[in-house]
């Protein structure tokens, strides 16, 4: 469907799961429903049959049809009544709904079909691309539960459930062809209330800082999910890098997913490379430090842009490691300093790297003069 499809998020967090998971990426692809599903929803739901409710099945199928949706469609409403909510249940050869609460006493048409949409935007994304965004999302779920999972992963399934929120909200207001009816049905959902004046929560999420990420856990905060809907129908697909961005810090070496801490990799190694690129630190020990980074010298850097805005305990660890050259010969002394320095400067490090120097090294006056002219004196770069 033209307009839908997933974030960049998930297509770069699938192709990285696969690459370091193949072999139970390739086994949580989508599989046959059991039979236990069919006798859990006959116990415990009321079925929404298309002759007695055919308003609500008409409503779904507007949903169903504007996403491409082609699959026999079930509705059930659970028994148990725990709030209001929508859920799909997944199985790749049908569509099913659990609807609970008064979910269809508090929407209008209108409103069901964008929530029918958002629910069913799901399917859409678990069956695409052969199911392997069902397949990361499975594997990062399982992931969660043992203790021995690394933080990256684990902050992963928290970004990757937000973006696919995110993207079924986009489903929901594209099966619906309104924005504020799916921000009140959204709110709706959310609250309760059964009255909502969606453009005046537009005008409310359209205060909210976004640069302070996301601090959701299993869906983001109602206003960002509303502001988002208002980007994308505004800009479209160019919203989606702001639209990421709003999941979580980039680059923040406390807070890292899978995906920044691959392109951490990339800056240090990028970073280890401009040094042994200097004939000024490519004795011995500085070329054997660059090879346990991953680095051959005499290669290339693995990125030629340098991030400009970087979290403060990235910058200091990006110091450390200009610093672990600076002293990796015992003899390099201010020349090796100096140079360490000057590449610092050019990168924008410069700051952290002073201060690391006079936080790590008992340098006095003198000794720190020579290093700063070090750094200031012309140097050749290959």
């Amino acid at each position: 469907m033209t307009g839908f499809g997933p974030l960049a998020y998930h297509r770069d967090v699938a192709t990285t799961l696969e690459r370091e998971n193949p072999v139970a990426f390739r086994s949580l692809r989508p599989t046959t429903p059991t039979a236990e599903l069919e006798q859990v929803l006959l116990r415990q739901t009321y079925r929404v049959d298309p002759v007695g409710h055919a308003e609500v099945h008409a409503a779904v199928q507007r949903a169903a049809d504007a996403l491409g949706v082609v699959l026999p469609i079930e509705i059930y409403v659970d028994e148990r009544g725990q709030g209001v909510d929508a859920e799909l249940v997944f199985v790749p050869d049908r569509a099913v709904l659990i609807l609970s609460g008064g979910l269809l006493n508090l929407l209008d048409p209108e409103e069901l079909c964008a929530v029918a949409g958002h629910e069913l935007a799901h399917h859409v994304l678990w069956t695409a691309d052969d199911g392997r965004y069902l397949a990361a999302s499975r594997l990062l779920d399982a992931a969660e539960s043992d203790a021995r999972t690394p933080s990256e992963y684990l902050e992963t399934a928290r970004r990757y459930r937000l973006a696919t929120e995110l993207v079924a909200d986009r489903g929901g207001m594209l099966a619906c062809g309104s924005l504020t009816t799916t921000v009140s049905g959204l709110v709706k959902v959310v609250t309760g209330l059964a009255k909502v004046d969606s453009a005046a929560y537009l005008r409310q999420a359209a205060e909210v800082d976004y640069s302070v990420p996301s601090a959701g856990s299993t869906h983001p905060e109602t206003v960002l999910r509303a502001w988002a809907l208002q980007e994308w129908a505004e800009r479209g697909p160019g919203a989606d890098a702001m639209v990421e961005a709003s999941l979580g810090p980039q680059l923040d070496l406390a807070v890292l997913d899978v995906l920044g801490q691959d392109r951490l990799v990339e800056i240090t190694r990028s970073l280890v490379w401009m040094l042994v690129a200097d004939d000024a630190v490519r004795s011995e020990e500085a070329l054997d430090l660059a090879r346990r980074f991953g680095v051959v010298v005499g290669g290339t850097p693995v990125i030629s842009d340098m991030p400009t805005t970087l979290a403060t305990e990235t910058r200091t660890y990006l110091a450390a490691v200009l610093l672990d050259f600076a002293t990796a010969d015992d003899e390099g002394g201010a020349d090796d300093l100096g140079a360490v320095l000057a590449l610092a400067r050019r990168v924008g490090l410069g700051d952290d790297v002073l201060r690391m120097i006079g936080a790590e090294l008992d340098l006095g006056d003198r000794a720190m003069s020579r290093v700063l002219a070090s750094a200031d004196s012309p140097r050749v770069v290959r």
